[in-house]
Protein backbone atom coordinates (compact mmCIF):
# COMPACT_ATOMS: atom_id res chain seq x y z
CA UNK A 1 0.00 0.00 0.00
CA UNK A 2 2.79 2.40 0.92
CA UNK A 3 4.55 1.73 -2.37
CA UNK A 4 1.34 2.34 -4.26
CA UNK A 5 0.81 5.63 -2.39
CA UNK A 6 4.41 6.61 -3.12
CA UNK A 7 3.88 5.87 -6.81
CA UNK A 8 0.73 8.00 -6.84
CA UNK A 9 2.52 10.90 -5.11
CA UNK A 10 5.48 10.64 -7.48
CA UNK A 11 3.14 10.54 -10.48
CA UNK A 12 1.28 13.61 -9.25
CA UNK A 13 4.57 15.44 -8.61
CA UNK A 14 5.85 14.66 -12.10
CA UNK A 15 2.54 15.81 -13.60
CA UNK A 16 2.74 19.14 -11.75
CA UNK A 17 6.37 19.57 -12.77
CA UNK A 18 5.49 18.89 -16.40
CA UNK A 19 2.60 21.31 -16.23
CA UNK A 20 4.86 24.02 -14.82
CA UNK A 21 7.41 23.53 -17.60
CA UNK A 22 4.63 23.63 -20.22
CA UNK A 23 3.14 26.86 -18.81
CA UNK A 24 6.54 28.54 -18.72
CA UNK A 25 7.28 27.44 -22.29
CA UNK A 26 3.95 28.63 -23.69
CA UNK A 27 4.17 31.90 -21.78
CA UNK A 28 7.64 32.55 -23.17
CA UNK A 29 6.46 31.72 -26.70
CA UNK A 30 3.45 34.04 -26.37
CA UNK A 31 5.59 36.88 -25.10
CA UNK A 32 7.97 36.48 -28.02
CA UNK A 33 5.05 36.67 -30.45
CA UNK A 34 3.65 39.70 -28.64
CA UNK A 35 6.87 41.69 -28.81
CA UNK A 36 6.50 44.73 -31.09
CA UNK A 37 8.51 44.83 -34.26
CA UNK A 38 11.38 47.21 -33.77
CA UNK A 39 12.64 48.40 -30.42
CA UNK A 40 10.45 50.99 -28.76
CA UNK A 41 12.22 54.30 -28.13
CA UNK A 42 13.18 55.05 -24.59
CA UNK A 43 10.26 57.12 -23.29
CA UNK A 44 10.90 60.67 -22.25
CA UNK A 45 12.62 60.69 -18.84
CA UNK A 46 10.14 61.70 -16.14
CA UNK A 47 11.88 65.04 -15.52
CA UNK A 48 12.44 65.93 -19.20
CA UNK A 49 11.39 69.35 -20.44
CA UNK A 50 11.03 70.30 -24.11
CA UNK A 51 13.95 72.13 -25.65
CA UNK A 52 14.52 73.46 -29.16
CA UNK A 53 18.20 73.81 -30.06
CA UNK A 54 19.37 76.20 -32.74
CA UNK A 55 20.62 73.32 -34.87
CA UNK A 56 18.14 70.45 -35.22
CA UNK A 57 20.34 68.27 -37.44
CA UNK A 58 21.41 65.86 -34.70
CA UNK A 59 17.91 65.42 -33.30
CA UNK A 60 16.36 64.80 -36.70
CA UNK A 61 19.01 62.34 -37.84
CA UNK A 62 20.73 64.70 -40.28
CA UNK A 63 24.28 64.09 -39.04
CA UNK A 64 25.68 61.77 -41.73
CA UNK A 65 26.42 62.51 -45.38
CA UNK A 66 23.68 64.80 -46.62
CA UNK A 67 21.10 63.10 -48.83
CA UNK A 68 20.11 64.69 -52.12
CA UNK A 69 16.40 64.23 -51.28
CA UNK A 70 14.59 67.56 -51.15
CA UNK A 71 13.18 67.26 -47.60
CA UNK A 72 16.59 66.29 -46.20
CA UNK A 73 18.26 69.21 -47.98
CA UNK A 74 15.61 71.65 -46.80
CA UNK A 75 15.74 70.45 -43.21
CA UNK A 76 19.52 70.89 -43.05
CA UNK A 77 19.23 74.45 -44.39
CA UNK A 78 15.97 75.53 -42.79
CA UNK A 79 15.95 78.32 -40.24
CA UNK A 80 12.25 79.13 -39.94
CA UNK A 81 9.51 78.56 -42.49
CA UNK A 82 8.41 81.81 -44.17
CA UNK A 83 5.35 83.39 -42.60
CA UNK A 84 5.05 85.96 -45.38
CA UNK A 85 4.76 84.98 -49.05
CA UNK A 86 4.42 81.35 -48.02
CA UNK A 87 3.77 80.22 -51.61
CA UNK A 88 7.43 80.87 -52.43
CA UNK A 89 8.54 77.74 -50.55
CA UNK A 90 6.32 75.56 -52.73
CA UNK A 91 7.34 77.31 -55.94
CA UNK A 92 10.99 76.69 -55.15
CA UNK A 93 10.23 73.03 -54.32
CA UNK A 94 8.52 72.56 -57.70
CA UNK A 95 11.51 74.02 -59.51
CA UNK A 96 14.22 72.15 -57.58
CA UNK A 97 12.69 68.65 -57.46
CA UNK A 98 13.64 67.33 -60.89
CA UNK A 99 10.82 64.76 -61.13
CA UNK A 100 8.19 66.95 -59.43
CA UNK A 101 5.82 66.56 -62.38
CA UNK A 102 5.83 62.78 -61.78
CA UNK A 103 4.70 63.12 -58.17
CA UNK A 104 1.07 62.20 -57.38
CA UNK A 105 -1.26 65.16 -57.85
CA UNK A 106 -2.18 65.25 -54.15
CA UNK A 107 1.49 65.41 -53.14
CA UNK A 108 2.22 68.17 -55.66
CA UNK A 109 -0.73 70.20 -54.37
CA UNK A 110 0.45 69.71 -50.80
CA UNK A 111 4.01 70.85 -51.51
CA UNK A 112 2.94 73.96 -53.42
CA UNK A 113 1.18 75.33 -50.32
CA UNK A 114 2.88 73.36 -47.52
CA UNK A 115 4.45 76.44 -45.89
CA UNK A 116 1.07 78.25 -45.76
CA UNK A 117 -0.26 77.60 -42.27
CA UNK A 118 -2.28 80.65 -41.37
CA UNK A 119 -5.92 80.34 -42.41
CA UNK A 120 -8.95 82.23 -41.13
CA UNK A 121 -11.91 80.48 -39.59
CA UNK A 122 -14.63 79.62 -42.07
CA UNK A 123 -17.72 81.48 -40.95
CA UNK A 124 -21.16 81.98 -42.53
CA UNK A 125 -21.58 85.50 -43.88
CA UNK A 126 -22.04 88.04 -41.11
CA UNK A 127 -21.68 85.52 -38.26
CA UNK A 128 -19.10 85.05 -35.56
CA UNK A 129 -17.65 81.77 -34.38
CA UNK A 130 -20.13 79.66 -32.40
CA UNK A 131 -17.24 77.89 -30.65
CA UNK A 132 -16.73 79.44 -27.24
CA UNK A 133 -13.33 79.85 -25.60
CA UNK A 134 -12.58 77.96 -22.42
CA UNK A 135 -13.61 80.10 -19.47
CA UNK A 136 -11.58 80.25 -16.26
CA UNK A 137 -14.27 78.22 -14.49
CA UNK A 138 -14.74 75.67 -17.26
CA UNK A 139 -11.31 74.53 -18.46
CA UNK A 140 -11.57 70.94 -19.70
CA UNK A 141 -9.27 68.33 -18.26
CA UNK A 142 -9.37 66.45 -21.58
CA UNK A 143 -10.24 68.12 -24.89
CA UNK A 144 -11.58 65.70 -27.51
CA UNK A 145 -10.28 67.14 -30.79
CA UNK A 146 -11.81 65.03 -33.57
CA UNK A 147 -10.50 65.36 -37.12
CA UNK A 148 -13.44 65.16 -39.47
CA UNK A 149 -14.43 66.24 -42.99
CA UNK A 150 -17.46 68.35 -43.97
CA UNK A 151 -19.35 65.41 -45.48
CA UNK A 152 -18.89 63.10 -42.47
CA UNK A 153 -22.20 64.05 -40.82
CA UNK A 154 -23.00 60.50 -39.70
CA UNK A 155 -19.57 59.99 -38.11
CA UNK A 156 -19.82 63.23 -36.13
CA UNK A 157 -23.32 62.47 -34.92
CA UNK A 158 -22.25 58.98 -33.85
CA UNK A 159 -19.42 60.51 -31.79
CA UNK A 160 -21.83 62.98 -30.14
CA UNK A 161 -24.24 60.20 -29.21
CA UNK A 162 -21.57 57.80 -27.91
CA UNK A 163 -18.08 58.37 -26.54
CA UNK A 164 -18.12 62.12 -27.21
CA UNK A 165 -21.28 62.73 -25.18
CA UNK A 166 -20.86 65.14 -22.23
CA UNK A 167 -18.70 63.84 -19.37
CA UNK A 168 -17.38 65.93 -16.49
CA UNK A 169 -13.94 67.27 -17.33
CA UNK A 170 -14.19 66.81 -21.12
CA UNK A 171 -15.12 68.97 -24.09
CA UNK A 172 -15.79 67.88 -27.68
CA UNK A 173 -14.65 69.78 -30.79
CA UNK A 174 -14.54 68.73 -34.44
CA UNK A 175 -11.81 70.04 -36.76
CA UNK A 176 -12.81 70.67 -40.39
CA UNK A 177 -11.72 72.54 -43.48
CA UNK A 178 -13.96 74.47 -45.82
CA UNK A 179 -17.36 72.89 -46.61
CA UNK A 180 -16.96 74.15 -50.19
CA UNK A 181 -14.74 71.37 -51.52
CA UNK A 182 -13.00 71.15 -54.87
CA UNK A 183 -15.30 69.33 -57.29
CA UNK A 184 -17.53 68.11 -54.48
CA UNK A 185 -21.03 69.11 -53.36
CA UNK A 186 -21.59 72.49 -51.73
CA UNK A 187 -22.15 71.61 -48.08
CA UNK A 188 -22.17 75.15 -46.72
CA UNK A 189 -25.83 75.27 -45.74
CA UNK A 190 -25.76 71.88 -44.02
CA UNK A 191 -22.53 72.57 -42.15
CA UNK A 192 -23.82 76.02 -41.15
CA UNK A 193 -26.96 74.46 -39.65
CA UNK A 194 -24.88 71.83 -37.82
CA UNK A 195 -22.49 74.48 -36.47
CA UNK A 196 -25.37 76.58 -35.13
CA UNK A 197 -27.11 73.53 -33.68
CA UNK A 198 -24.17 72.07 -31.76
CA UNK A 199 -21.52 74.81 -31.51
CA UNK A 200 -18.71 72.25 -31.69
CA UNK A 201 -17.29 72.74 -35.22
CA UNK A 202 -13.95 74.49 -35.65
CA UNK A 203 -13.94 75.29 -39.37
CA UNK A 204 -11.07 76.85 -41.30
CA UNK A 205 -11.01 78.15 -44.84
CA UNK A 206 -8.70 75.62 -46.50
CA UNK A 207 -9.30 72.66 -48.81
CA UNK A 208 -10.20 69.66 -46.65
CA UNK A 209 -8.19 66.78 -48.13
CA UNK A 210 -6.15 64.05 -46.34
CA UNK A 211 -2.80 65.75 -47.02
CA UNK A 212 -4.06 68.84 -45.16
CA UNK A 213 -4.66 67.06 -41.86
CA UNK A 214 -1.45 68.59 -40.54
CA UNK A 215 -3.14 71.98 -40.93
CA UNK A 216 -5.86 70.84 -38.52
CA UNK A 217 -3.18 69.94 -35.96
CA UNK A 218 -1.35 73.25 -36.30
CA UNK A 219 -4.48 75.42 -36.37
CA UNK A 220 -5.84 73.57 -33.34
CA UNK A 221 -2.59 74.25 -31.46
CA UNK A 222 -2.91 77.94 -32.35
CA UNK A 223 -6.54 77.98 -31.20
CA UNK A 224 -5.55 76.31 -27.92
CA UNK A 225 -2.83 78.88 -27.29
CA UNK A 226 -5.37 81.71 -27.60
CA UNK A 227 -8.63 80.20 -26.37
CA UNK A 228 -7.85 77.23 -24.10
CA UNK A 229 -4.23 77.46 -22.89
CA UNK A 230 -4.80 75.69 -19.57
CA UNK A 231 -6.27 72.42 -20.86
CA UNK A 232 -4.48 69.44 -19.29
CA UNK A 233 -4.63 66.96 -22.16
CA UNK A 234 -5.74 66.88 -25.79
CA UNK A 235 -6.96 63.72 -27.54
CA UNK A 236 -6.31 64.12 -31.27
CA UNK A 237 -8.39 61.46 -32.98
CA UNK A 238 -10.10 60.52 -36.25
CA UNK A 239 -13.89 60.61 -36.47
CA UNK A 240 -14.02 56.85 -37.18
CA UNK A 241 -12.40 55.89 -33.86
CA UNK A 242 -14.12 54.61 -30.72
CA UNK A 243 -12.74 55.84 -27.39
CA UNK A 244 -13.34 54.35 -23.94
CA UNK A 245 -13.44 57.75 -22.21
CA UNK A 246 -13.82 56.53 -18.58
CA UNK A 247 -10.81 54.24 -18.94
CA UNK A 248 -8.76 56.95 -20.68
CA UNK A 249 -9.57 59.51 -17.98
CA UNK A 250 -8.65 57.03 -15.27
CA UNK A 251 -5.30 56.32 -16.93
CA UNK A 252 -4.47 60.02 -17.34
CA UNK A 253 -5.41 60.80 -13.74
CA UNK A 254 -3.02 58.13 -12.43
CA UNK A 255 0.01 59.37 -14.38
CA UNK A 256 2.87 60.83 -12.36
CA UNK A 257 2.78 64.63 -12.76
CA UNK A 258 6.25 64.68 -14.30
CA UNK A 259 5.14 62.22 -17.01
CA UNK A 260 1.93 64.13 -17.68
CA UNK A 261 3.82 67.36 -18.40
CA UNK A 262 5.41 66.00 -21.60
CA UNK A 263 2.90 63.33 -22.58
CA UNK A 264 2.70 61.93 -26.12
CA UNK A 265 0.71 58.71 -25.75
CA UNK A 266 -0.72 56.19 -28.21
CA UNK A 267 0.09 53.21 -30.40
CA UNK A 268 3.71 53.84 -31.32
CA UNK A 269 5.36 52.95 -34.62
CA UNK A 270 9.12 52.61 -34.50
CA UNK A 271 11.65 52.11 -37.29
CA UNK A 272 8.95 52.79 -39.88
CA UNK A 273 10.16 53.47 -43.39
CA UNK A 274 8.63 55.34 -46.32
CA UNK A 275 6.59 53.28 -48.76
CA UNK A 276 8.09 53.45 -52.23
CA UNK A 277 5.38 51.85 -54.37
CA UNK A 278 4.02 54.49 -56.80
CA UNK A 279 0.26 54.67 -56.71
CA UNK A 280 0.05 53.03 -53.31
CA UNK A 281 -1.16 54.70 -50.12
CA UNK A 282 1.41 56.81 -48.27
CA UNK A 283 3.80 56.74 -51.22
CA UNK A 284 6.92 58.87 -50.73
CA UNK A 285 9.30 59.41 -53.69
CA UNK A 286 13.01 58.90 -53.00
CA UNK A 287 13.73 62.32 -54.44
CA UNK A 288 11.59 63.87 -51.68
CA UNK A 289 12.70 62.03 -48.51
CA UNK A 290 15.34 59.50 -47.54
CA UNK A 291 15.81 57.81 -44.18
CA UNK A 292 13.61 56.31 -41.50
CA UNK A 293 10.61 57.93 -39.90
CA UNK A 294 10.85 59.08 -36.28
CA UNK A 295 9.00 57.16 -33.60
CA UNK A 296 5.43 58.43 -33.80
CA UNK A 297 1.94 57.74 -32.50
CA UNK A 298 -0.60 56.48 -35.02
CA UNK A 299 -2.85 59.21 -36.36
CA UNK A 300 -5.92 57.11 -35.52
CA UNK A 301 -5.76 58.63 -32.05
CA UNK A 302 -3.21 59.83 -29.49
CA UNK A 303 -3.00 62.08 -26.43
CA UNK A 304 -0.66 65.01 -25.84
CA UNK A 305 -0.11 67.29 -22.89
CA UNK A 306 -1.96 70.59 -23.39
CA UNK A 307 0.95 72.68 -22.19
CA UNK A 308 3.03 71.49 -25.17
CA UNK A 309 0.87 73.40 -27.70
CA UNK A 310 3.15 76.49 -27.95
CA UNK A 311 6.24 74.28 -27.98
CA UNK A 312 4.89 72.20 -30.86
CA UNK A 313 4.08 75.36 -32.83
CA UNK A 314 7.67 76.54 -32.37
CA UNK A 315 8.97 73.15 -33.50
CA UNK A 316 6.67 73.07 -36.53
CA UNK A 317 8.13 76.38 -37.72
CA UNK A 318 11.55 74.71 -37.72
CA UNK A 319 10.65 71.31 -39.22
CA UNK A 320 10.29 71.08 -43.00
CA UNK A 321 6.73 70.19 -44.14
CA UNK A 322 5.87 66.52 -44.51
CA UNK A 323 2.64 65.18 -46.06
CA UNK A 324 1.53 62.80 -43.29
CA UNK A 325 0.17 64.36 -40.11
CA UNK A 326 1.17 61.65 -37.65
CA UNK A 327 4.72 61.33 -39.00
CA UNK A 328 5.09 65.11 -38.94
CA UNK A 329 3.95 65.22 -35.31
CA UNK A 330 6.61 62.61 -34.56
CA UNK A 331 9.24 64.85 -36.18
CA UNK A 332 8.09 67.82 -34.08
CA UNK A 333 8.27 65.86 -30.83
CA UNK A 334 11.69 64.57 -31.79
CA UNK A 335 12.79 68.13 -32.48
CA UNK A 336 11.74 69.00 -28.92
CA UNK A 337 13.76 66.11 -27.50
CA UNK A 338 10.61 64.24 -26.39
CA UNK A 339 9.80 60.59 -27.11
CA UNK A 340 6.37 58.97 -27.31
CA UNK A 341 4.97 56.59 -24.73
CA UNK A 342 3.31 53.41 -25.93
CA UNK A 343 0.11 52.08 -24.39
CA UNK A 344 -1.31 48.67 -25.36
CA UNK A 345 -4.84 50.03 -25.04
CA UNK A 346 -4.50 52.03 -28.27
CA UNK A 347 -5.23 49.82 -31.29
CA UNK A 348 -5.53 51.69 -34.57
CA UNK A 349 -5.78 48.74 -36.94
CA UNK A 350 -8.87 47.22 -35.31
CA UNK A 351 -10.12 44.18 -37.28
CA UNK A 352 -13.60 44.51 -38.75
CA UNK A 353 -14.76 41.20 -37.27
CA UNK A 354 -14.23 42.55 -33.74
CA UNK A 355 -16.04 45.89 -34.11
CA UNK A 356 -19.09 44.47 -32.33
CA UNK A 357 -17.25 42.80 -29.47
CA UNK A 358 -17.91 44.93 -26.37
CA UNK A 359 -15.86 42.63 -24.15
CA UNK A 360 -12.78 43.20 -26.30
CA UNK A 361 -13.27 46.98 -26.25
CA UNK A 362 -14.00 47.17 -22.53
CA UNK A 363 -10.35 46.61 -21.61
CA UNK A 364 -8.95 49.08 -24.18
CA UNK A 365 -8.68 52.87 -24.45
CA UNK A 366 -9.12 53.48 -28.20
CA UNK A 367 -9.86 51.40 -31.29
CA UNK A 368 -9.86 52.47 -34.93
CA UNK A 369 -11.49 52.21 -37.42
CA UNK A 370 -15.13 51.78 -36.37
CA UNK A 371 -18.13 52.71 -38.51
CA UNK A 372 -20.84 55.06 -37.14
CA UNK A 373 -23.31 52.16 -36.96
CA UNK A 374 -20.86 49.92 -35.10
CA UNK A 375 -19.92 52.75 -32.73
CA UNK A 376 -23.57 53.19 -31.71
CA UNK A 377 -24.03 49.41 -31.33
CA UNK A 378 -20.89 49.16 -29.17
CA UNK A 379 -21.98 52.06 -27.00
CA UNK A 380 -25.39 50.55 -26.33
CA UNK A 381 -23.96 47.14 -25.40
CA UNK A 382 -20.84 48.23 -23.54
CA UNK A 383 -22.68 49.52 -20.50
CA UNK A 384 -25.52 47.02 -20.11
CA UNK A 385 -25.49 45.38 -16.63
CA UNK A 386 -26.05 41.96 -18.21
CA UNK A 387 -22.71 42.10 -20.09
CA UNK A 388 -20.57 39.19 -18.91
CA UNK A 389 -16.93 39.23 -20.01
Amino acid sequence: MRCRKCQLCLSALLTLLGLKVYIEWTSESWLKKAEPRGALPSPTPPNAEPTLPTNLSARLGQTGPLSSAYWNQQQRQLGVLPSQDCQTWGTVAASEILDFILYPQELRRFLLSAACRSFPLWLPAGEGSPVASCSDKDVPYLLLAVKSEPGHFAARQAVRETWGSPVAGTRLLFLLGSPLGMGGPDLRSLVTWESRRYGDLLLWDFLDVPYNRTLKDLLLLTWLSHHCPDVNFVLQVQDDAFVHIPALLEHLQTLPPTWARSLYLGEIFTQAKPLRKPGGPFYVPKTFFEGDYPAYASGGGYVISGRLAPWLLQAAARVAPFPFDDVYTGFCFRALGLAPRAHPGFLTAWPAERTRDPCAVRGLLLVHPVSPQDAIWLWRHLWVPELQC
